[in-house]
């Protein structure tokens, strides 16, 4: 992966610094390479160890950041779908788009370790996950050691923090690039993951709405938002209901994920709604217009809702 500028020069000559953005892990992620992809060197790109810490991040002077939501194998990335039902996310940090990538997950080791000498495999959970008949079906016995990052998961191979793995007895499951970051690494397979397609997709997150996305080409995906939708704060006024949830909205859906609220209420859950514009209405109508006008209708049917980004 190419190193990026951290400033350009403007037309007058003066120098201006490149807005930053914000991945998970080590450079050679999965994330990095997708941010990469999607903004090539219109942007300066800052490390974070975890998904928590990309979007704790955001600021005025680091204003954009990538996440990863969803894997076609493996499901909704629970992480991201906890941050997003911290407060801040609706109120000074947004979804503001997306990109998507084909993973293709490979067995990494220090040079001359054996398949038959793997006795722990780390790797981020994702990965792991995405993984798994791979690894039942060679590696059954190995121990599964989850890892902020794939990249950070390769780098442990050769600066282990703990005692209890022999770098010369474990792996990383991660990208092939991380044999040109870090020298000393080899890859035994390649091409791991479960099935032949393996997408993610990762929003894109600004700290505010006004800032522009630096785009290296602008995507053409159809209009989306999401909404985070808290039925019943309380736990003793209105329990959710879908249909009229659904009917209060009267917006298309594309998806609906739920996580445990924060609130200290048993089994009280809140909801992810993400949905697109049907084509007629937003001819009519600006699609923010829409959305506003959709999480309206369900603040009056009773149900607490907010707007965590629109694109």
């Amino acid at each position: 992966m190419p190193n990026t500028p951290s400033a350009l020069a403007s037309s007058s000559g003066e120098v201006q610094e490149l807005p930053a953005l914000i991945f998970l892990g080590l450079p050679g992620t999965y994330s990095h390479q997708a941010a990469f992809d999607a903004f090539g060197d219109s942007v300066h790109y800052v490390a974070k160890q975890t998904i928590a810490d990309v979007i704790e991040s955001l600021s005025s002077e680091v204003p954009f950041g990538i996440i990863p939501q969803e894997n076609s194998t493996n499901g909704s990335v629970i992480e991201t779908y906890n941050l997003l039902r911290c407060e801040r996310v609706g109120q000074d940090s947004f979804v503001r788009g997306e990109t998507s990538m084909q993973i293709q997950h490979s067995l990494v080791v220090r040079q001359n370790v054996k398949i038959e000498d793997i006795e722990h495999i780390f790797s981020h959970e994702q990965a792991l996950g995405q993984c798994k008949a791979f690894l039942k079906g060679l590696l059954p016995r190995a121990s599964l050691v989850p890892m902020d990052s794939t990249a950070s998961a390769a780098r442990a191979l050769l600066n282990p923090s703990s005692e209890s793995f022999d770098p010369l007895k474990s792996a990383a499951i991660c990208s092939t690039v991380v044999t040109s970051l870090f020298p000393g690494l080899e890859v035994l397979r390649t091409g791991i993951q479960d099935g032949e397609s393996n997408m993610t997709r990762f929003y894109i997150v600004s700290y505010g709405v006004d800032v522009g996305i630096p785009w290296q080409t602008p995507p053409t995906y159809q209009k989306h938002a999401l909404i985070r939708l808290l039925p019943d704060r309380l736990g003793d006024s209105v329990a959710w209901d879908s249909s009229r949830a659904i009917k209060a909205l009267n917006i298309p859906i594309s998806r609906i994920d739920r996580r445990p609220s924060l609130y200290p209420v048993t089994f009280h859950d809140v909801y992810f709604l993400e949905v697109y514009a049907d084509g007629g209405k937003e001819s009519d109508v600006a699609w923010s217009d829409c959305v506003n006008q959709a999480v309206e209708g369900l603040r009056q049917a009773g149900l607490e809702s907010t707007v965590l980004g629109i694109w």
